[in-house]
């Protein structure tokens, strides 16, 4: 008797016990509040309890990249998920969003599992579940591990893009000031280069359009267009002290 006695007792705390962690696994969520810093391991799934108006919810984990998680949700309207409403998944992999409709105020039960094909995968991750005017945007949804990656990412490539930028407006003042010292001549025939020679028509012909500088690069004495003794192509000679100047072929 006294034996018997002693292995219902223990079959009741084993009941009560079993009981006792079922409802504690249950954790409770506030509509619209993120809950922090919730942890699943290999083979394992957490529940959850919210109390919900009438309306569109949405359930959002966010879990960092480095955990490399892979997780189910699953919704329904009865602790022993018999009565499912939504499911964010199928199959294995990652699936860490899900919607639902309620026609009227209810209480939900919401199932996070593990769900990786082996099962080997753990971590921590937030969770709540949220009206369309509370889902987290974008930088809400980025967890701390991924900020850090992303401001890694914009710390090498802003500098970068500043320096583009640097180089082009550097280059386009050069190309004005080199435009400003200079002037829009017509060569004759023999001062152009004989790539482009099959192109011209006639003397004077917009392709025979280049530019040269206001003033000698040896000398600095102002250069007479009107006079310019041309000695190869598109070389010309500074009347003032010899030196051979450089025209440029402009394409107009």
């Amino acid at each position: 008797m006294h034996r018997r006695q002693t292995i219902l007792f223990g079959w009741f705390m084993v009941s009560m016990f079993i009981l006792l962690g079922t409802v504690s696994a249950q954790s409770s969520l506030v509509a619209n509040i993120t809950r922090d810093d919730e942890h699943l391991s290999s083979y394992s799934s957490n529940s959850y309890i919210a109390d919900l108006e009438a309306g569109h919810w949405t359930v959002v984990i966010i879990s960092d990249s480095f955990w490399d998680l892979e997780v189910k949700i699953t919704v329904a309207t009865d602790s022993g998920y018999s009565n499912v409403i939504a499911e964010s998944g199928t199959d294995f992999g990652n699936y860490p969003r899900v919607d639902f409709d309620l026609a009227s105020s209810s209480t939900v039960y919401i199932l996070v599992e593990e769900n990786s094909v082996y099962s080997d995968t753990s971590g921590f991750y937030r969770i709540g579940v949220y009206d369309d005017s509370h889902i987290p945007g974008f930088f809400e949804s980025l967890s701390f591990f991924d900020i850090v990656i992303l401001i890694s990412i914009l710390s090498i490539l802003v500098p970068i893009i500043i320096c583009v930028v640097a180089l082009r407006r550097s280059r386009r003042t050069r190309m004005h000031q080199r435009r400003m010292d200079s002037v829009l001549v017509e060569a004759p025939m023999h001062a152009m280069p004989d790539d482009y020679k099959g192109s011209v028509q006639t003397h004077g012909s917009r392709t025979t359009t280049v530019r040269l500088p206001v003033e000698c690069p040896s000398c600095g004495a102002q250069v007479s267009h009107e006079s310019v003794d041309w000695t190869g192509p598109l070389e010309a000679q500074c009347n003032y002290c010899g030196a051979t100047m450089r025209a440029t072929f402009e394409r107009v």
